[in-house]
C-alpha cells in the first residue's frame, strides 16, 4: 500500500536538498491519471525526455507500460534540442510529448522564422509543465496546430506530481485575466484554496492551494521538523488524512478551474525544475571573499526567467565566484547574470531590500547567456 516507491530530491532553502517520500499508491494514482486525462491506449507512443532526477520522467515511463503502448525514450542530446524533438513526433507516430516553456518558446521561435512546421499527424496532446505557462505561447501554438491541445500540467513533487490537468484548445486561451488555468483536481485527489486560519476563500479570491487525497506524500526522508511544517491534518476530511501545503498562490475561477499566480517565498521555477533561491545565495555566500548575496528572478525580452545574483566583497572577480559555484550546484541554478555591489540595501528593520535592488537592463539579460560574465555597480 503505503510503501515508498521513490525519493526524489528538491531544493532546499537551507542549501540543504529536500528528499520527497512518494509512496506507491500516490504514484499508481498519478499513472492511471495520466493513462484517463491523455486517454491513453495500446497504440500509443509516448516520448520519455525527461531527466530521471525530475518527477514528470516517472509517469513518462510507467502510463504508456501499464496500457501496452510504448516508450521512446530520448537522451540528454536530444531531450534539449527543440527540432529534434519534434523531428522524433514526426518520423516515429508519437501521440504524446511533454515539455517545458521555455523549449516550447524555442521552437515556435524557429518554425515562426521559418513559416513552416513539421507534419505532426500522430501528435493528440502537448503536454506543457515545470513553469507558468504563458498565453502567448499557447496562441502561437495553436494557430500552427488548431487540433492539438495543451494540456498544462501543475502539481508538486510531493503529492506524486501532477495534481491538476488543463486542456487548453482553440477558443479557451483568451478566458480569464490573461493567466492559462492549471485546471481542476485529477482522480482521487482534493484541493483547497484557503486563507488565514485554514478557511477556504471564495471563488476570484486569492489563496493559497492545499492538496489532499492519495497523492499526498509521506514527507521528507530523515526530516520530521520540516514534514510537519508543511504535511499538516487535513480537517475537512479527519481520520488521520493529512494534507500538503504547496505555498503557490491560486485563484479559483467561476468555471471551477485554478489560476496560478505566485509562489508565497522565493522559490521559483526555471527550466522546469524547482529552485529555492536561499539555496543559491547560501553556495554564493561560501565562495571565499564574497561577503553577502541575493538571488532574484529576472524575466528576460523572451519571457524567460533568469538568475541575477547581487554580491558584495567577491574579491575573486565575477568570473571566479560564478565558477566556484558552478562547481556545487547543476548548471541550471548558476545565475547567468551577476551584479557587484558596495552593499546590499536594507530595509529599516535590517532586512535586505529585494524590490531596492538596482534594475538589470534588457539588453545585459537578453545576452546573458549560461556564461556571461556580468555587470558592475
Amino acid at each position: 500500500g503505503l510503501d515508498l516507491a521513490y525519493v526524489m530530491f528538491t531544493s532546499g532553502s537551507t542549501g540543504r536538498p529536500k528528499g520527497a517520500m512518494v509512496h506507491r499508491v500516490g504514484m499508481v494514482n498519478h499513472v492511471w491519471a495520466k493513462v484517463g486525462d491523455l486517454g491513453l491506449s495500446a497504440g500509443d507512443v509516448v516520448v520519455q525526455n525527461a531527466p530521471l532526477t525530475f518527477d514528470v520522467s516517472v509517469w513518462q515511463m510507467l502510463a504508456p507500460l501499464v496500457v501496452g503502448g510504448r516508450v521512446r525514450v530520448s537522451g540528454v542530446g536530444l531531450a534539449s534540442d527543440p527540432v529534434g524533438l519534434f523531428g522524433v513526433v514526426r518520423d516515429e507516430g508519437v501521440g504524446v510529448l511533454e515539455v517545458v516553456p521555455s523549449l516550447l518558446r524555442a521552437v515556435l521561435d524557429v518554425w515562426d522564422g521559418e513559416g513552416v512546421v513539421p507534419e505532426l499527424g500522430s501528435l493528440r496532446w502537448l503536454v506543457v509543465t515545470g513553469e507558468a505557462l504563458p498565453v502567448d505561447l499557447c496562441e502561437r501554438w495553436l494557430g500552427w496546430f488548431p487540433g492539438v491541445p495543451l494540456v498544462n500540467a501543475y502539481g508538486p513533487t510531493e503529492c506524486s506530481d501532477d495534481v491538476t490537468h488543463a486542456v487548453v484548445g482553440v477558443g479557451d486561451v483568451a478566458v480569464g485575466g490573461g493567466r492559462v488555468p492549471i485546471g481542476g483536481a485529477v482522480r482521487n485527489t482534493r484541493l483547497y484554496v484557503l486563507g488565514d486560519e485554514l478557511r477556504p476563500v471564495p471563488v476570484g479570491v486569492v489563496g493559497e492551494l492545499f492538496v489532499g487525497g492519495l497523492g499526498v506524500g509521506r514527507g521528507y526522508v530523515g526530516d520530521g521538523v520540516r514534514t510537519a511544517s508543511v504535511f499538516v491534518a487535513d480537517p475537512f476530511v479527519g481520520g488521520g488524512a493529512r494534507m500538503y501545503r504547496t505555498g503557490d498562490r491560486v485563484v479559483q475561477r467561476a468555471d471551477g478551474q485554478l489560476e496560478f499566480l505566485e509562489r508565497r517565498d522565493h522559490q521559483v521555477k526555471v527550466r522546469g525544475r524547482r529552485v529555492e533561491l536561499g539555496e543559491i545565495e547560501a553556495a554564493v555566500r561560501a565562495v571565499e571573499g564574497v561577503g553577502d548575496a541575493v538571488v532574484v528572478v529576472a524575466v528576460d525580452g523572451s519571457g524567460g526567467p533568469r538568475l541575477v545574483a547581487y554580491v558584495t566583497g567577491a574579491e575573486a572577480g565575477v568570473e571566479g565566484v560564478r565558477s566556484a559555484v558552478a562547481g556545487v550546484l547543476p548548471e541550471y541554478m548558476v545565475p547567468s547574470v551577476w551584479v557587484v555591489l558596495e552593499a546590499l540595501p536594507l530595509t529599516a528593520n535590517g532586512k535586505v531590500d529585494r524590490k531596492a535592488l538596482p534594475a538589470v537592463t534588457e539588453e545585459v539579460l537578453t545576452g546573458a547567456g549560461a556564461g556571461s560574465g556580468g555587470v558592475r555597480g
